[in-house]
């Protein structure tokens, strides 16, 4: 702009090219280029289409079915996700599943390794229990730097967890940093979200649902171990 507005200024008597024959009163014609306008509205379409081809396969993996999806079937006891990751993709497939609940509240969340039919007010669940020593799942506390003590949730690398939410007044949303993904928590209603672990970590669940005064506090802590 400060280059244009000094080469581009005409001087005292000169006269300019009128290009666009700008006349005062009269509206300028139109200096327009079909094969450009065409250009300018077909590969705009074209990209979004390619855009949500190379995206569909990663966000039908996140909410893919629990019945004959990626993951396979609802492991029993003694079995093992045996997690496989496609380089290519990223997608992680697994034979089984575990399940756990997640249930929000203001302003923590709550975890239980072990669910059954008194885990839900007015639902049956059947009892899907971890069988004893697999460290497959745990809950426990730890001190976060910034947000005191919170709960911590401890899952197996390798493993493949369904996770079974509701929450008990308003809606939260826990984001799992390591992974990525979030869903919402809905009161008076179930929702699921995968958590495929792969690789050991230590990562954090966060709230990304605006819920009351305490919302910025509501966290745990996720540890992924052997």
């Amino acid at each position: 702009m400060f280059h244009h507005s000094f080469w581009y200024t005409s001087k005292e008597g000169e006269e300019f090219e009128n290009q666009d024959g700008i006349e005062v009163g009269v509206f300028p014609k139109h200096n327009d280029d079909m094969r450009l306008e065409v250009a300018w509205t077909v590969l705009p379409f074209i990209l979004i289409i390619y855009l949500t081809y190379i995206s569909w396969a990663p966000l039908d993996a996140v909410w893919t079915s629990a019945d004959g999806g990626n993951h396979g079937y609802e492991c029993g006891l003694s079995e093992s996700s045996n997690n496989q990751i496609d380089l290519d993709t990223g997608i992680i497939t697994s034979e089984c599943y575990h399940i756990l609940e997640i249930t929000g509240k203001q302003w923590v969340w709550s975890f239980n390794c072990n669910p059954n039919e008194d885990s839900w007010t007015g639902d049956t669940v059947p009892d899907r229990g971890f069988e004893l020593g697999t460290n497959l799942c745990d809950v426990g506390t730890i001190a976060i730097e910034g947000y005191g003590m919170q709960p911590l949730l401890s899952l197996k690398a390798g493993e493949t967890y369904l996770a079974v939410m509701q929450s008990e007044d308003v809606t939260h949303s826990p984001w799992v940093q390591i992974l990525g993904v979030k869903e919402d928590v809905l009161p008076s209603h179930q929702t699921t979200l995968w958590l495929p672990m792969h690789d050991v970590s230590e990562s954090m669940i966060l709230c990304t649902e605006y819920c009351g005064d305490a919302h910025s506090l509501m966290s745990a802590g996720l540890s992924v171990h052997n």
